[in-house]
């Protein structure tokens, strides 16, 4: 889906989408709306933003169901089989008509949670409830399908780390950076956090061909998690499709799915003996995450994204996919997660972000005149464009995780009542966000606690929301006003948009960001209610 060194540097053309108005869309309607009345207060920033904030994601997720098939009203049904995602309409300059494994179920994620914040609207949900069970039905078909990394059926489940589809379900036949790992992990924590969902809920399957939460364990779980078993070892590519090497963002979340495994096996008291494999894969993987996978050095105070690159010196290991990682690794609403390392609160991670900040503060020219709000793209080495190799450029994916992340660490700590430690390892970080630290910079006893909901605490949250706010404000600059299409990326120089346009990914990075944003904001001003 990325740059890949078969395509050839291209200029991009203009395909014209026109998303249908919501009233064409009565069933969705309810679902989508955010309330246009939010109260405007220290934490608002103008009228005008907050109400972009609120239309652009009304429009991303109506662009994400426009890119699925079943629920579009202009994607073929022929074409597009019910339940697939494509990556983006456009077809040439570059050609990112294909289902991905990986951005089909981050999307798909998207809509649970979105769906968990809307259950009072019986209608919208049925009707998000069938899209996601479409999906599932086509992953289960899509597992059995033989392409380039192999087969359903051989002793890996190689073939489950193809990486992406022909939108009518065959196989994509030509060369490619697979097969990839992160697939099978991230299908397998969707699906389990639908069926969490469901369960929680007291909700049933509803698809006649799925039937019940046995047969979907059975048939495409499992098989998932044999998939990471098998193969969590083994050197595969990125999720930028471009380097095989072990990767933090698939170890991550391949862990997590891990970990969902097991407790879904729990829950339903099913298969223990497969489940005591699961843990025993759990602890070894944890072990390697946490110490000799190597993605945390004595004296790097960020993540390193590919440390065999990073030992050979032809990369920084800074990379967007560490906050992605840390997002998608981990559940703070849905729980089950705990045990898993590199959550959005970790030094390591809230360090990846001012690093890449500062990095690409001088890097793309764009971010010169900003000393915050700054785009942000894949990682510092970057080459691809959109179209082919020159120089890389800032990314909405990335841009907007920043901001996710700042505004999930916001709602886990309010959430938990847990007070703020500011220490040695994530002292850079706050200190911009504290006055009393820029006045004095020493830490007595090696560490600062600063209370829950003390005054200092209250200022130091409102400052991170806001610079939260600068990567949506990003957004805002670079976006099309007129219809809020977004594309993969924006220029490093001129901030206009390039590379695939419409793509899916950049609706579901904002819609989730933007939802997080409104957690946070409400757990603020609950803090602010009870003094």
């Amino acid at each position: 889906m990325r740059f890949h060194i078969l395509w050839p540097a291209l200029l991009a053309t203009s395909s014209a989408l026109q998303i249908p108005p919501l009233a064409s869309r009565p069933e969705l309607q309810s679902v989508l709306l955010v309330d246009p009345k939010q109260q405007l207060d220290e934490l608002s920033s103008t009228p005008e933003f907050e109400k972009w904030v609120s239309d652009q994601s009304v429009r991303s997720f109506s662009y994400i169901l426009e890119n699925i098939g079943g629920v579009s009203q202009t994607l073929d049904p022929e074409k597009v089989h019910p339940g697939t995602v494509i990556a983006s309409p456009l077809k040439v300059r570059p050609n990112y008509f294909y289902n991905w494994i990986r951005d089909s179920a981050l999307t798909m994620r998207t809509l649970i949670y979105h769906m968990n914040d809307h259950l009072s609207n019986s209608t919208s949900m049925m009707e998000l409830r069938r899209v996601i069970e479409q999906y599932i039905e086509v992953n289960y078909r899509l597992q059995r399908v033989p392409n380039k990394s192999g087969t359903f059926n051989d002793p890996k489940r190689k073939g489950l780390g193809e990486p992406k589809f022909l939108t009518n379900g065959q196989a994509f036949d030509e060369r490619w950076g697979r097969p990839q790992s992160d697939g099978p992990g991230l299908r397998v924590s969707t699906i389990l956090g639908y069926l969490f969902f469901l369960k929680g809920n007291n909700l049933e399957i509803e698809s006649d061909f799925l039937g019940n939460v046995t047969f979907i364990y059975n048939k495409i779980i499992k098989p998932d998690l044999e998939y990471i078993i098998a193969n969590w070892r083994e050197k595969l590519f990125d999720l930028w499709e471009e380097i095989e090497s072990h990767h933090f963002f698939n170890a991550l979340t391949q862990l997590k799915a891990l970990q969902d495994g097991q407790r879904f096996t729990q829950l339903h008291v099913m298969d223990m003996t497969f489940a005591r494999q699961l843990q025993l894969t759990y602890h070894e993987l944890l072990e390697y995450v946490t110490n000799s996978g190597g993605f945390t050095r004595p004296l790097v105070s960020h993540i390193i994204e590919t440390p065999e690159f990073y030992e050979k010196g032809v990369r920084s290991g800074l990379d967007a996919a560490i906050f992605l990682a840390a997002l998608h690794a981990h559940n703070l609403e849905f729980g089950g997660t705990d045990n898993i390392p590199y959550d959005v609160d970790d030094s390591h991670i809230l360090n990846s972000i001012t690093a890449m900040a500062a990095d690409m503060k001088t890097r793309y020219p764009i971010n010169i005149r900003h000393q915050t709000g700054l785009a942000l793209g894949r990682y510092p080495e970057d080459v691809y464009d959109g179209y082919g190799t020159s120089l890389g450029n800032p990314w909405f994916i990335s841009t907007l995780s920043a901001g996710e992340v700042l505004y999930k660490w916001i709602y886990k700590y309010t959430r938990r009542h847990a007070d703020i430690v500011i220490d040695k390892l994530n002292i850079e970080f706050f200190q911009p966000h504290d006055k009393e630290l820029q006045n004095d910079g020493s830490l007595e006893n090696g560490v600062i606690v600063i209370s829950y909901n003390s005054d200092r605490y209250q200022r130091i949250l409102k400052s991170l929301y806001k610079y939260a706010d600068t990567f949506l404000q990003v957004v805002l600059r670079h976006v099309d006003r007129h219809d809020g299409s977004m594309s993969e990326q924006f220029d490093r120089n001129t901030g206009y948009m390039q590379g695939a346009e419409k793509l899916t990914w950049s609706y579901s990075a904002f819609h989730n960001c933007v939802r997080w944003r409104t957690k946070a904001a409400d757990q603020i001003r609950h803090l602010h209610n009870q003094e």
